[in-house]
């Protein structure tokens, strides 16, 4: 790092575009992939539902992704404050692995549906083509952020896909933060109760990428007030 980039650090913007670039040099990316860091960045100043959004979630085995698999994953597109249900995917994974016992008491998830599910190559290439130009939507990024980089890891020995993420639950605790009123439950389903939102059925992957949009949407209406915040207020560093 130069001596100016110490005093002057470059704009988040920048860094993605650096990240970016550097990336497209990795030699053998996927065509979905390679679309995906070639197409330009959203407009940061842009009214964040201005922004097209890809709502995700994924269920797992665990939370340790060098140890652990994806087991489904389940998205919706959010475009101009409303949540496109018609672009709603859910794939089960066809890992080869078996089904942690604990992990099937919580999603519920078998080693039958995991047979008929598709490669996780396959998956994980129908993710980047669809994040494609969008902001990453998530709750409790840490999850979804791991796996993604673990996988990254094992097929191009490199981490830290360059993409703009919102994470609600992130969101949720900067706002009680700011409001002095910290609670210790954060899960989705506590957050769209403080919402008024109904309760859905939780540990699904659809059905948690469709509970993590209305939540998203309700805080940006409880944060907004009379006027339209950009996408820079909700991303997360």
């Amino acid at each position: 790092m130069s001596f100016l980039s110490r005093i002057f650090p470059p704009s988040r913007e920048n860094r993605l575009q650096t990240e970016r670039e550097q990336w497209l040099r990795v030699p053998g990316l996927s065509h979905a992939l390679k679309r995906l860091l070639e197409t330009p960045l959203p407009d940061f100043n842009a009214t964040v539902t201005d922004v097209p959004w890809l709502v995700f979630d994924f269920e797992t085995s665990g939370l340790d992704a060098t140890t652990d698999c994806i087991l489904s994953i389940g998205s919706v597109v959010a475009e101009k404050g409303q949540i496109g249900l018609a672009s709603a995917q859910h794939h089960y994974i066809s890992t080869g692995n078996p089904v942690n016992a604990c992990s099937a008491i919580i999603n519920h998830i078998t080693p039958e549906m995991l047979r008929e599910g598709i490669a996780q190559d396959e998956a994980m290439e129908a993710l980047f083509a669809s994040l494609t130009g969008r902001v990453a939507v998530v709750h409790g990024r840490m999850v979804e952020r791991a796996f993604i980089n673990a996988w990254l890891f094992t097929r191009y020995g490199r981490e830290g896909l360059p993409l703009l993420w919102i994470d609600t639950l992130e969101l949720e605790r900067r706002h009680q933060q700011a409001a002095r009123r910290m609670q210790n439950d954060l899960r989705l389903s506590s957050i769209r109760r403080d919402y008024h939102l109904p309760d859905y059925p939780a540990h699904h992957a659809l059905c948690d990428a469709v509970a993590t949009a209305e939540v998203l949407l309700a805080q940006i209406r409880a944060r907004s007030h009379s006027h339209d915040l950009p996408l820079k207020a909700f991303l997360c560093d």
